[in-house]
C-alpha cells in the first residue's frame, strides 16, 4: 500500500506541522489537506484519479465542534472504508477516546504527545492494526475494562452522565423512571468505587459536546 496521507485540521500552523514533520521523518506523503469535513469530501469526491490517501489525519474538534469530527470518523468510514483513519488531538479523556474508537477511527494520539507517536500510528494503521497513544492507553484500558462489567442500561446511563445529564434528565431521556435510574447509579457507583457523578467525570472526562 502507497504510504498517502490526507489532512482534516482548521489551524493552518497545525496543518503545517504535521505535513512537516512526516515529510521530513517518514516515508509518508502528503496528497492533501482540508480545514473542515465538507472540504475533505469534496476533495474525495472532484478526484479524477478515484485514488484514495492511505490515511486520513483528522482532528476531532473541527471548527469549535467535537461532533463535527466524530461525525466526519463516522462517514468516511461509511463512505470510504479502505481508508485507515488516525485521531490526532488535544482530547484524551478515555470517554472521548472511546467514543472516537467507537465512530471508526483506527488509531488516536494526543497532541500532547512527541510528534513520533503520530508516525508510529501511521504505521500500525496502514497494516490494519489499532493504534492508541501510550499516555491514553493505560486510563482508556481502565475505562474499557470498567465498562465491560455493565449492563447494557448502565452503560447508557454512565453515557449520560458524563454528558452532564442530571438523574431526572437521564429518566426523560431513557423513558424509564427516576427511582430505576437511581438503582443503576448506585450499582454503577459501587463497580466504580465512586460516589458523585462529578468524580465520574472528573475520572472519565466529559461527554458534554
Amino acid at each position: 500500500m502507497k504510504k498517502t496521507f490526507f489532512v482534516v485540521e482548521d489551524h493552518s500552523l497545525m496543518r503545517q506541522g504535521i505535513t512537516g514533520f512526516l515529510a521530513e521523518h517518514s516515508e509518508f506523503e502528503c496528497v492533501g489537506y482540508a480545514s473542515n469535513a465538507e472540504n475533505f469530501f469534496d476533495a474525495m469526491h472532484s478526484n479524477v484519479e478515484n485514488v484514495l490517501p492511505a490515511v486520513l489525519i483528522t482532528d476531532l474538534n473541527i471548527e469549535g465542534s467535537v461532533e463535527n469530527g466524530l461525525s466526519l470518523i463516522k462517514n468516511c468510514r461509511s463512505e470510504f472504508p479502505s481508508v485507515r483513519i488516525v485521531v490526532y488531538s488535544m482530547h484524551s479523556a478515555s470517554s472521548i477516546v472511546s467514543v472516537a474508537f467507537e465512530a471508526g477511527c483506527d488509531g488516536f494520539v494526543s497532541k500532547m504527545s512527541d510528534e513520533a507517536e503520530l508516525k508510529n500510528a501511521l504505521e500500525n494503521a496502514i497494516l490494519g492494526k489499532r493504534y492508541v497513544d501510550p499516555q491514553i492507553a493505560p486510563n482508556l484500558f481502565s475505562f474499557e475494562k470498567t465498562l465491560s462489567q455493565f449492563t447494557p442500561r448502565e452503560n447508557e446511563i454512565l453515557r449520560l452522565i458524563l454528558k452532564n445529564k442530571s438523574n431526572v434528565q437521564i429518566a426523560d431521556e431513557l423513558g424509564i423512571n427516576k427511582r430505576t435510574v437511581e438503582n443503576c447509579i448506585s450499582r454503577i457507583y459501587n463497580k466504580t468505587g465512586f460516589s458523585t457523578h462529578k468524580e465520574l467525570i472528573a475520572s472519565f472526562g466529559s461527554r458534554d459536546f
